[in-house]
Formats: structure tokens, sequence, C-alpha cells
């Protein structure tokens, strides 16, 4: 299995909202796309990068815009990033809300990713750097990402900053145009990494909001940091299942498909590090069971159908196997922990 990044759904932005606002359909580009549509009501799901990839590249055709990403981006925030958002730009000056972005998001928002910030001179380059090897629609997520760390700095050095230039490698200089228009600032190209360049002093800016930020309780940091390591393949198939669950039940075919492996060579390599699909799927619906037992107030027999379950009392006796209880019991316990939102 090649390497593979994963990001989260969150880092789509206002996806829906461009599309539309443009006359596209966003179920017809998920369906083209091979992703659920459910994603949009689920930003801390994770997805491979390769297929976050992909759907921009396809929403671009979807729209007849080739810079439909970074035309995406100028209605990005760092507030539509969760809890990743929050803890970069609680930092108390613009140095370290950097370092903090380039330190934590390969664990809470999108691996096989790497923020570097080099000195030349009098300007400061903070690159956007992919170890990830998929290809298709690459251009497309480097707009967007480009985009995202100018609304970091703009969070210290205000809305309307732009950075003295932008890079975007190996973007077809026949757009080089197009992008520096929307981007409002000069735009190179080339084979570097995509970065944005600016003038080193603002790195001692200070953060205007840091007296209104609660901060981070440990439980929101905690449950975050769960992106699997790019070459574990349980975390791998168990992203790919999850993936698939917002939308039905996943079948080891579906999920070979993804995976890329043969189904054999998957039932091999689970089975050897003690593990089968079964264990996996069993997992996934445990999980997801649970989130939305907490998180919602559906009908059980709403979660059993979005469990892909034919009959709530299946659901019913299968929760009761992995927890003891029933799911109405096991939320009745919860609502008087007073832990249900």
């Amino acid at each position: 299995m090649q390497q593979t990044g994963y990001t989260r759904a969150s880092t789509l932005g206002p996806i829906a909202r461009v599309v539309l606002a443009a006359g596209g359909s966003i179920e017809r580009v998920f369906r083209r796309a091979d992703l659920p549509v459910a994603l949009l009501e689920s930003p801390d799901t994770l997805l491979p990068l390769r297929d976050h990839f992909r759907l921009l590249m396809v929403t671009s055709r979807e729209l007849h815009d080739e810079v439909f990403a970074a035309r995406l981006g100028r209605q990005t925030s760092m507030a539509g990033l969760g809890v990743f958002g929050r803890w970069v730009t609680q930092a108390p000056t613009l140095l370290e809300a950097i370092q903090r972005a380039g330190t934590s998001l390969p664990h809470m928002l999108q691996n096989a990713t790497q923020l570097v910030v080099r000195r030349d001179g009098s300007d400061i380059h903070w690159s956007y750097e992919l170890a990830d090897p998929a290809r298709d629609g690459r251009q497309q997520n480097e707009m967007l990402a480009i985009w995202y760390m100018i609304a970091v700095v703009r969070h210290f050095a205000g809305a309307c900053w732009l950075p003295n230039r932008i890079v975007l490698g190996d973007l077809p200089n026949r757009l080089r145009c197009s992008v520096g228009d929307l981007m409002g600032t000069d735009t190179a190209v080339g084979n570097a990494a995509s970065a944005i360049v600016f003038d080193r002093r603002l790195l001692t800016t200070v953060n205007p909001g840091l007296e209104q930020d609660d901060g981070l309780s440990a439980s929101e940091l905690g449950r975050i940091f769960d992106l699997p390591d790019p070459e574990d393949l349980p975390g791998h198939l168990s992203v790919l299942i999850e993936l698939e669950l917002l939308d039905r039940r996943p079948t080891l075919s579906r999920i070979e498909g993804r995976s890329g492996l043969a189904r054999r060579t998957l039932q091999r390599k689970l089975s050897d590090v003690g593990l089968s699909y079964s264990d996996l799927l069993r997992n996934a619906l445990q999980r997801r069971a649970v989130r939305l037992l907490c998180q919602t107030d559906r009908s059980i027999g709403d979660i059993a159908s979005m469990l892909g379950y034919d009959d709530p009392a299946h659901f019913s006796r299968a929760f009761e196997r992995w927890s003891g209880v029933p799911p109405t019991r096991w939320r009745r316990l919860l609502e008087s922990r007073g832990r249900m939102p």
C-alpha cells in the first residue's frame, strides 16, 4: 500500500455554498467523486487526501472553473477548522501560531503534510509540502491550503492582509493571472512547494483577541488526535469503513476497491496483525452508534437504519452484545450522568 494521507471533511470549507452560488449541483459533484454528501454534515470525519483532491477536481470540472479552489478559499476561515483552528488562533503571537499549525497539523487535521518556515533575508517563506503521491486535483488542494495559511496570518495582521507574493508549485502559466487576480497579490509558479511570502517582522504580531477566548478543554484536544499513521493498514481501512458508513453499510468489495488491495492481500495483511474485516466493521459500527446516541436525539430506529440494520431489534441486540446494555438504557444512563449535549 502506498503512503496515504488523510484530512478532515472540515478542510473542504463552504464548498456547498460556493457550488450552489455558481449554479452547480453539490449532489452530482459528490456522486461523481464517489463520496457521501453526508460529509458536509460531518466535519470531523476523515477521508483520504486523494479523495479530497478528487472532489476538488470534480467540482472544478462541474463548474468549468480551473481555479475553483482559489475562489473557494476566499470564503474559508480558521473557525471552520474546529478545534485545530481554535488551537492555532489562540496563540499569543503569529510566530507561535505558525509553530502550532506546523506541529499539530499532522496529528489533528491532515497528515502526510508539512508546514515549513524558512527565512530568506527580510522575508519569511511559509510553505505547504505534501508527501502523499496523489496527483489528480493536487493543484486545487494547494490553492485551498494557501488560503487557510493566509487566514492564519490575517487573524493577527487584519482581515485585509495579503502576502507579498504566493508561490504555487506546478501551476500552469496560463492560470497564473487568474489566480493572482483572485488572491489579490503576485503569484509565482514553478517546481517549488506552494508557499506564502511575507515580511518577517510580522512574526512578532500579537494576537488581538487573546483575552477573549476561554481556551480548549482537555477533552476537546484529546478527541481530535485520531489520524492514523499513513502506513497503518487497519487504520486506513477503518477510515474507509467510517466514510462508507455515512452513506451505506460497507461491504468488503467496496472497501477492497477503495483501498486498491486485492481481497486476499487485504485479508492476509489484516490476519498478520490478528484482525479481520469483520473486526474493523464491528468497531466502526460501535463508534458511530455511540456518536449518534450521544450527539443526536435520533430515534433508535433511525440510528439502526443509518447503520444499515434492516430491523431496530437487530441493532439493539448487537449494541447490547457490544456494551452489555440495550441502546435505550445506555442513552438513559448517559443522560442521568449529564453527558448528553
